[in-house]
């Protein structure tokens, strides 16, 4: 794809709705993909999606899949850290800020504790925290 800074592109952000069904819901992969979008300083589209009441388009555009994806000059990326990586490829310097790690080591530590973390934190058995921390941290 070509990096010319006079390319526009169509982008839409497919993210998890609220628990209002309509505002933007509290996953963070969908905070994630948003914030990189609105760090770069693209224009896109935000859709909110109900997962109680999926519309059916959106199984005819991401079969099998769920929010967040995205869409990009109308093809469907549903894999978040390829996600982060193409959108880093494609929306370069000089139109738009490189947000990657200098160092790839670190963002891969950062994605260990992340993972760790969330674990943590999903986790339905309080006793248990105190042996996953102990074995994890």
């Amino acid at each position: 794809m070509s990096k010319s800074t006079d390319q526009t592109y169509f982008l839409s952000l497919c993210v998890q709705a609220g628990s209002d069904g309509e505002s933007i819901g509290n996953c963070p992969f969908s905070q994630r993909l948003f914030m990189i979008l609105w760090l770069k300083g693209v224009v896109f589209n935000v859709t909110t999606v109900d997962l109680k009441r999926k519309p059916a388009d959106l199984h005819n555009l991401a079969p099998g899949t769920h929010p967040p994806f995205l869409t990009f000059n109308g093809e469907v990326k549903t894999d978040i850290n390829k996600i982060e990586e193409f959108l880093e490829e494609t929306l370069s310097p000089p139109k738009y800020p490189k947000l990657a790690a200098k160092q790839r080591e670190s963002n891969t530590a950062g994605n260990d504790i992340f993972a760790k973390f969330s674990a943590y934190i999903k986790n339905t058995k309080p006793e248990a925290n105190a042996v996953c921390s102990a074995a994890t941290w």
